[in-house]
């Protein structure tokens, strides 16, 4: 009995410090997993607003091509006979096939480039190619009747490959001779260009502030 007696009161002496110790020991161990915690919290929270703002960027530069990108017809009519089309969109790439007045071409995608604007043709299920804009049209009533336009030169031009004084020149012409005008085109200096065709049948770039439209 006396035995008993002391494990009961050695119990009630030492029970609340085992007690206390445990306590501390849980709450060391609840402070060590945040600490281990904190970082990667804060690392995830970063990481989040970074995704965010890239996705708003992404969102920012769809909306800009929405509006930048002009409507893509879904067919083209070649408007003058022996229109080449060719195999990239530049008038450096080879000729895939020729089409003539009326011809309706299915279009795929649209490119802009120094030379103007090209649209990507599909000329059978398995032949693509590209045909440049000025030589087609959007409307079929467009093929027949198509009133030309001439620039007509101002001073001695330089007529070059390309919308900029950086490309090669073509062919040099006087004061006064008139270009068939294809289109106009604004490079990325905001200067406005004009896409013309020579008597020769050489098509090339002048300056729009070298000519008139007419």
């Amino acid at each position: 009995m006396g035995l008993a007696i002391g494990i009961t009161i050695g119990s009630i002496c030492f029970t609340p410090s085992i007690m206390k110790a445990s306590e501390e020991v849980i709450l060391a161990s609840v402070d060590w997993v945040t600490a281990q915690l904190n970082p990667i919290k804060s690392q995830i929270t970063s990481l989040q607003a970074t995704i965010a703002a890239q996705q708003k960027e992404i969102d920012n530069l769809k909306q800009q091509l929405a509006n930048q990108s002009p409507s893509l017809p879904s067919t083209v009519y070649v408007i003058q006979n022996n229109v080449a089309i060719r195999s990239g969109a530049s008038t450096s790439y080879k000729v895939v096939s020729y089409k003539n007045k009326g011809d309706s071409l299915k279009v795929i995608t649209s490119f802009s480039s120094s030379q103007g604007l090209w649209y990507n043709v599909q000329l059978s299920s398995t032949v693509k190619g590209w045909v440049y804009s000025g030589d087609v049209s959007t409307s079929p009533n467009s093929t027949t009747g198509n009133t030309q336009k001439t620039v007509v030169t101002s001073a001695q031009t330089n007529i070059r490959k390309g919308a900029s004084t950086s490309y090669p020149i073509i062919e040099t012409v006087g004061k006064g001779t008139s270009l068939l005008y294809i289109q106009s085109f604004t490079n990325s200096q905001g200067e406005v260009w004009y896409n013309v065709q020579l008597s020769n049948g050489k098509r090339g770039w002048m300056a729009g502030y070298l000519g008139e439209v007419k």
